[in-house]
């Protein structure tokens, strides 16, 4: 893919790889800007990782917010569906953490950050469902909430992320996510909402202070407290 052109869009580094698709530096040739292009991995022709990809792109490009990856277009070439989205410099929360805790000052900017996105996700009633540190990037300028492919719209919503396909992404009893930030009821595969978003973002919180992640422990006889709770019942 390096020195093709998609679109207008000239492929120059290969930027990052993951189970749904492939990501790609390139220059917009129009506009003469550096953007980042993420296609589809392999499946091209699989209706649901194309319509995973339209459900990315709609949903961040629902929010217009600085803790939000801004989302410039969707495009398809030679049945490929690729979104083109800013370009962004710094590092993602996973690699941060490899070199251990944040300083908590740091942590606390962090988790403003993260908080502040999803307070924008829940305005237009979007629950983010996969939020995790490698899905929080840390720019210059502050905090952006990446990779909408699990994202899902709140009774109400669903016409504003309807994908150009009658087939539904996610099913009753179907659990999707990363495990070990899911909230108790996502985990069941019970009905999500933003709660279950803000239970992330509490787990990421503590393991950006602690340098690992949160494990339940056995409660005594004493007391009948559960060490997590979920948020449907804060």
């Amino acid at each position: 893919m390096i020195g093709r052109t998609v679109g207008h869009y000239r492929i120059e580094t290969k930027l990052g790889e993951g189970g749904m698709g492939v990501v790609y530096a390139a220059l917009d040739e129009r506009l003469r800007r550096p953007v980042a292009v993420k296609m589809i991995h392999g499946q091209r022709r699989d209706p649901q990782f194309r319509d995973r990809l339209w459900r990315e792109a709609r949903a961040a490009a629902a929010v217009n917010h600085p803790n939000i990856c801004q989302i410039y277009e969707v495009g398809e070439e030679t049945e490929a569906l690729f979104i083109v989205m800013e370009l962004l410099e710094g590092e993602s929360l996973a690699q941060r953490l490899r070199c251990g805790p944040l300083a908590v000052e740091e942590a606390v900017s962090v988790g403003l950050g993260i908080l502040s996105g999803l307070e924008a996700l829940q305005r237009q009633r979007i629950v983010h469902r996969d939020l995790k540190p490698s899905n929080v990037f840390l720019t210059t300028h502050g905090v952006k909430l990446v990779d909408f492919g699990l994202a899902k719209p709140l009774t109400g919503m669903d016409t504003v992320l309807e994908a150009p396909t009658v087939n539904t992404l996610t099913q009753s009893g179907v659990v999707v996510g990363t495990p070990q930030y899911m909230s108790p009821e996502h985990l069941q595969g019970q009905p999500t909402d933003s709660r279950s978003d803000i239970f992330a973002a509490g787990t990421i919180l503590f393991e950006m202070v602690a340098g690992e992640l949160p494990s339940p422990e056995k409660p005594s006889r004493s007391s009948s407290t559960p060490l997590f709770t979920s948020p449907r019942n804060l």
